[in-house]
């Protein structure tokens, strides 16, 4: 459970710039290269954004922009096959890349000193791609296993259906951004070639570098490379000159449109959509601001009248997809198969009434420009976070300073815009509609019920009151406005950068309660964590999921604030306060702006010491884990993986799913979880922590006052007894699960791992990042050389008792012996030859390179102290772990794969069609 919250006014304020270090570099005849500057940071952004999408293809062409960003992985002239990812992963880097409905981007992120490499890879990949034809025949292989995966997944098949209904299925972006089955399976050589000189052009590429960026040796670099093109591409084409989109149509539909799908899935999984305008329209920021009412935290319209109210769904969301052409706002969530046509009407209804009766408050829209406030904090932390939005805005926008703009309007919309913005555009004949049912239904899963409610609450929204409101019209937002008001001055920087001050400042509050916070930061955010010995492993059967829902209930209200008081607070303050449970342990975690982290932190004292575990919350919050508990087991890779560990873990706390089951759920009543509570938040069984803006001097004054006040009547602390560990199977153990209409085979293989008190676990961390690399390993064997499977990972995860080390790959029906053999191979290589010497070294720079750039974000930093504190590894266990992971050698690798890989303790699981 999550709420999200601002005490302090937005209205009328003006962005303050986004990208105060920004250089913008036309390099004549090629690309713009936006650099955005910042010393301190422990990683570089690179990242390149093209005008390659469905927008770009042609009829019958579809899935040829994300063909084309495959194969850029597929070598060039001077690569090898599989060589731009190694030379990421040997800088301490990942790289990745998307396709949109307008473009393509590639990111990755690197350590600093791999900046002119890293760069140098991607610049050579995307403008002399080899096209091999036997790497074309394996890719599309692999793309077509791609479209199977979608096809299993309820959402996924929801949602573009949706895109085809409201916009046509020839229009651009009614098309699959992956093609279909026939359209990739036409695609050939000579198409990837042919769009690759239309849209991969020098001069349509915008590249974006952030961070502790070499400026002088990577213009340098980008310069020469450019030279050697030698006039290969020619002019820009015309319709591609401008912001580098040809004319996107309209929506080739009109009419309210009503839709159901059937498959696999225990839930029902609802979407509708209404027709919006590009994001450059004057009534985009205010169509924004209007989703974020109807559905942003647990304040919100829907949350409440859907969820907490009237209690027919389990989930609630709104998004908005803008574009440089016509987007849709989106309405949603989750219930139960019975229950989705009444949702979709109460939806409706729920809009209508924000547009009619109740218009929104002072307070809401404080609230949204707050949510909206933190969450663009919350994406500057990280240098990929400021990469990307300067690089979507520059492509799609001309100008990576629109977003300056747009934001800046979007924080000053009034009530009357967002009517009136409403009133042109959510109407009936912009209404898409549709929702995915159970394929074993009875009566539920009707279509006419479910039209016939979105017919009901259209006619609420048509009946209205009418309003007298302004006229914006319909005339395009100029983009090179000046900003109307001056920049407000940046909140004063209290806090040191992540790289000016490792060691955290400890302190020790009532009880022996410990408090460790480390300052610094780009973003003004803070981020809090209390973290508990518990969780999974300490919960008995019958209470299975108890800790984790206990730590769902405790942040909905306490003995002096209702859950809808508590829901308000929270999202007046733009926070995100909420809970989690895992395998060790549960806590609470919350974040904020760090202008507020008085307010903020006075609000999880409150929580840590008086929740009141009032039943209706936890019977909600019950509802809500059964719910997720079923749509996780809807995802067939994640009910492939907890069959795996069922097989691997046998009676142990591991082997149970981490929501327990629809029994032991039941029993989890409000009473004995605030029983279950009093006998685990104690502050001898608690560790706080804080990261980011913050004066660590003054809040471990101000968490020490409250929480003396709060904790004076605790009861004593009683150790616990911890479960007998777990023992490896004595022999393989092979499980093979049938689903009618599976597209795919889903393989997991898993080993009982090292524990969190082993340092060997260093070292089997290692294998696995080798084994899973995108340049060797089972990647590399399943994907690059066999093309059978799009989907490949291997994963090493600790706890305090041994956790599981798991390789799992999706692949086609009838191909599980050969993805099996090959897994198999894989595992008898590094235990028995061992990891070469360059494998190893990537795979121990990419795991150091991960945690410096999860350190960025205040919320990892926080989580490392707490958690490694709480583990035993003290309050150096960030600077530790990095220290053991570079010390790994190829005989501790090879050991460690030797001992823990042992085939006899192989548990094989095998979920696929009949």
């Amino acid at each position: 459970m999550t709420h999200r919250t601002h005490t302090a006014p937005l209205a009328g304020h003006k962005i303050e710039s986004l990208f105060s270090r920004l250089r913008l570099i036309r390099l004549r005849g090629g690309p713009l290269v936006l650099l955005l500057p910042d010393p301190e940071a422990p990683a570089v952004a690179v990242q390149a954004w093209l005008p390659a999408g469905s927008l770009t293809e042609a009829p019958g062409r579809g899935g040829l922009a994300h063909f084309l960003e495959h194969m850029i992985f597929k070598g060039s002239r001077r690569l090898a096959l599989g060589e731009l990812a190694a030379r990421t992963e040997a800088a301490g880097g990942d790289i990745n890349a998307y396709t949109l409905n307008e473009a393509t981007y590639y990111h990755l992120s690197c350590r600093p000193a791999g900046t002119e490499d890293c760069l140098d890879a991607l610049i050579e990949s995307l403008w002399w791609p080899r096209f091999d034809q036997a790497e074309v025949v394996r890719e599309r292989g692999v793309i077509l296993e791609e479209i199977r995966r979608s096809e299993d997944q309820p959402e996924q098949r929801l949602q573009q259906e949706l895109y085809r209904q409201a916009y046509g299925g020839d229009h651009p972006f009614g098309r699959p951004i992956l093609g279909t089955r026939r359209s990739v399976s036409r695609l050939d050589r000579a198409a990837l070639r042919r769009y690759h000189r239309l849209c991969y052009h020098p001069a349509r590429t915008v590249f974006v570098l952030a961070g502790p960026i070499p400026e002088k040796p990577a213009l340098r670099l980008i310069q020469r490379r450019l030279a050697e093109l030698d006039g290969m591409w020619g002019a820009v084409p015309a319709s591609f000159r401008g912001n580098g989109f040809r004319s996107i149509p309209p929506p080739l539909r009109r009419g309210v449109r009503a839709f159901s799908l059937r498959g696999m899935a225990s839930l029902a999984y609802l979407e509708l959509a209404f027709g919006v305008p590009a994001f450059t329209h004057p009534d985009a920021p205010a169509l924004e601001i209007l989703a974020m009412l109807l559905g942003s935290g647990d304040s919100s319209r829907l949350y409440k009248r859907l969820c907490v109210e009237g209690r027919i769904m389990h989930d609630v969301s709104s998004d908005i997809f803008l574009s440089p052409g016509p987007g849709l706002l989106f309405l949603g969530g989750v219930a139960e198969p019975r229950g989705a046509a009444p949702a979709a009407e109460e939806i409706l209804r729920t809009t209508a009434d924000l547009l009619g009766a109740h218009p929104p408050t002072d307070e809401e829209l404080e609230r949204v420009r707050t949510l909206f406030w933190t969450d663009l904090e919350f994406r500057r932390e990280s240098t990929s976070g400021r990469a990307r939005l300067a690089g979507y805005f520059q492509l799609m926008a001309g100008d990576a300073r629109f977003a300056e703009r747009y934001l800046g309007r979007l924080l000053g919309v009034s009530r009357e815009e967002i009517l009136s913005a409403a009133g042109r555009w959510l109407t009936p004949e912009g209404l898409t509609a549709g929702v995915f049912f159970p394929e074993r239904l009875n009566g539920s899963g009707e279509p006419r019920p479910f039209q016939a409610a979105i017919r009901r609450g259209l006619a609420s929204i048509s009946q209205k009151e009418e309003k007298e409101l302004p006229s914006l019209g319909r005339k395009a937002l100029p983009l090179k406005l000046p900003l109307e008001q001056p920049v407000p001055p940046p909140v004063p920087r209290r806090a040191l950068r992540p790289g000016g001050s490792r060691a955290p400042l400890e302190f020790t509050l009532h009880r022996g309660a410990r408090l460790l916070v480390l300052p610094g930061g780009e973003a003004r955010v803070f981020a809090l964590r209390a973290a508990f010995l518990g969780g999974q492993r300490l919960e008995g059967a019958e209470r299975a999921g108890w800790h984790s829902l206990m730590a769902d209930v405790a942040p909905m209200a306490t003995r002096s604030l209702s859950s809808e008081e508590m829901a308000r607070r929270a999202d007046n303050l733009g926070a995100s306060i909420g809970g989690n449970g895992g395998r060790n342990s549960f806590g609470l975690f919350a974040s904020g702006l760090s202008s507020l982290v008085e307010e903020i932190s006075d609000l999880f004292c409150q929580i840590l010491c008086e929740p009141a575990f009032e039943e209706k919350d936890a019977a909600l919050a019950r509802r809500e884990a059964d719910a997720a508990r079923r749509g996780d087991l809807d995802d067939l890779s994640q009910r492939s993986r907890q069959h795996a560990l069922g097989l691997l873990y046998g009676a142990h706390p591991f082997g149970r799913h981490p929501l327990g089951s629809r029994l032991s759920l039941a029993r989890a009543l409000g009473p004995r979880l605030r029983r279950e509570w009093s006998h685990w938040a104690l502050p001898e069984n608690i560790v706080l922590a804080a990261a980011g803006d913050v004066d660590p001097g003054g809040l471990a004054r101000s968490l020490a006052r409250r929480l003396k006040k709060g904790w004076r009547r605790m009861p004593a602390w009683r150790p616990f007894l911890p479960p007998a560990p777990p023992q490896p199977p004595p022999r393989p153990r092979l499980r093979r699960i049938r689903v009618d209409g599976a597209s795919q085979a889903h393989i997991q293989m898993a080993f009982l791992g090292a524990s969190l008190g082993s340092r060997r676990r260093f070292a089997l961390s290692a294998v696995a990042a080798a084994l899973g690399s995108q340049s060797g390993g089972l990647f590399w064997e399943l994907r690059e050389r066999r093309g059978l499977a799009y989907e490949s990972n291997v994963s090493c995860e600790e706890a305090m008792d041994r956790g599981p080390f798991m390789l799992f790959a999706a692949t086609a029906p009838g191909a599980e012996a050969e993805a099996v053999r090959i897994m198999r191979a894989e595992v008898a290589r590094v235990r028995e030859k061992g990891l070469g010497r360059e494998e190893l070294e990537r795979a121990k720079a990419f795991l150091v390179g991960e945690l410096l750039r999860g350190r960025q974000r205040a919320g990892m930093r926080a989580s490392e102290l707490a958690y490694g504190a709480l583990y035993g590894m003290g309050a150096e266990g960030m600077e530790r772990v990095q220290r053991e992971f570079e010390s790994v050698d190829l005989a501790s690798a090879r050991s460690a794969a030797r001992d823990f890989l042992d085939p006899s303790g192989e548990c094989l699981v095998i979920l696929g069609p009949r």
